[in-house]
């Protein structure tokens, strides 16, 4: 690795845990380059080499014989500091389960990996991984910061007034960022969730049965960002996802995440409502109503090209992280929306036949028939049209 300045730096240490010696070497082919890559072909071997080197992060397969990814990462000493992800072929919603609530798990990324998405998760929790390094020292300086201000106060109690003011000026501005605090906690994560995590100091993964997914994404965003200027074009995209936040909180659904130029968001959690997936498409028809009134009226704004896909179905949901929370979905009702979306055409909402099931009585819909999706097979799809009287 080489810093801005050109200068060389030590890579990061990687240790890569896989019972299949092909995937050993394609993981040390693809990034050899840009970290010290460890592997070992077995969890025992995984536990005798992190006792040896000083590992940045550990990322294992699941199903390994004689010892789970999952386990392996439980059985690794809490000191030093590392990170821990789970790389797998399999995504078995209860092994996922278990890794959020575990506490060990950075990330649990699912096979095939792309190599840029998979650098990219690497180097985000390098940076997490300093980040939390640093903020250790930090503690310890500010735990030493406050035992001087404690002597201070009690050298100076008999300035009783003075010292009452200041107390009260100091829980006022306590109360204040307490209250700034709530509220950025509830902005980033459910009433719920942010209550769980507040009084429990965690939240647990649960698994919901019916949850609306939708994901929408702008068409050809790569060659419109080569030929704008990135300042305008990341300004267009945050007025637009601003929009969409608006729009979403007016009908009483969830916003998952942003991804680059993609959106996604979901009805019917944490809390179950049988409601939420007709207003997850009055929501996609007003992101559309939205971008095409905003085009009309600012013709030289190049983002109105949107493609929706909304899909139905069972997903797994929890926050992630320690530092930075983060209230996210897996299972493969996500990655259905997912493919919905990528069959939809620009200005349409794409939708799968269980979420036509769940919302033909109020909408206007055209059959698209069975249609070819990427690992899927042939699936259902439907164009939403309008809405019934």
């Amino acid at each position: 690795m080489e810093s801005r300045n050109g200068e060389h730096t030590i890579k990061h240490k990687i240790l890569y845990v896989d019972d299949e010696p092909d995937n050993l070497l394609v993981f040390r082919a693809a990034f050899r380059k840009y970290y010290d890559v460890l592997t070992v072909e077995s969890a025992a071997d995984a536990l005798e080499k992190y006792k040896q080197e000083s590992v940045s992060i550990v990322i294992t397969d699941q199903r390994m014989p004689e010892m789970t990814g999952i386990e392996l990462l439980k059985n690794l000493p809490e000191e030093p500091y590392s990170i821990r992800m789970i790389l797998t072929g399999f995504s078995d919603v209860e092994d996922i389960i278990e890794a959020i609530n575990s506490g060990k798990v950075y990330k649990y990324i699912t096979k095939p990996w792309d190599k840029n998405d998979l650098k990219f998760t690497i180097d985000n929790a390098l940076e997490s991984l300093e980040l939390r390094n640093d903020n250790q020292s930090l503690i310890r300086e500010l735990q030493e910061a406050n035992e001087q201000l404690e002597k201070k106060v009690i050298q100076r109690t008999q300035e009783i007034q003075l010292q009452k003011e200041e107390i009260e000026h100091q829980k006022e501005v306590i109360e204040i960022e307490k209250e700034n605090a709530d509220k950025l906690l509830l902005n980033i994560l459910p009433d719920e969730i942010a209550e769980e995590l507040k009084l429990t100091g965690t939240a647990k993964a649960q698994r919901h049965q019916e949850v609306t997914v939708l994901f929408a994404d702008f068409k050809d965003f790569t060659s419109i960002s080569e030929s704008h200027s990135a300042e305008g074009l990341v300004s267009e995209l945050d007025y637009c996802f601003r929009a969409f936040d608006d729009i979403i909180e007016k009908y009483d659904l969830e916003k998952i995440k942003t991804i680059g130029d993609a959106y996604m968001c979901a009805g019917g959690l944490p809390v179950p409502d049988k409601y939420s997936t007709p207003r997850v498409i009055l929501a996609a028809m007003e992101m559309q109503r939205f971008l095409q009134e905003l085009h009309a009226e600012k013709p030289e704004n190049k983002l109105y090209n949107l493609r929706v896909g909304v899909h139905t179905g069972p997903v797994v949901a929890g926050v992630v992280g320690k530092k930075k929370f983060q209230y996210d979905i897996w299972g493969d009702t996500v990655n259905i929306a997912a493919r919905m979306e990528s069959a939809s055409e620009v200005g349409r909402i794409n939708i799968s036949a269980t979420t036509y099931s769940a919302v033909k009585e109020f909408f206007n819909c055209t059959p698209r028939g069975t249609i070819e999706v990427k690992g899927k097979g042939g699936m259902e799809m439907y164009f939403v049209d309008s809405k019934k009287a």
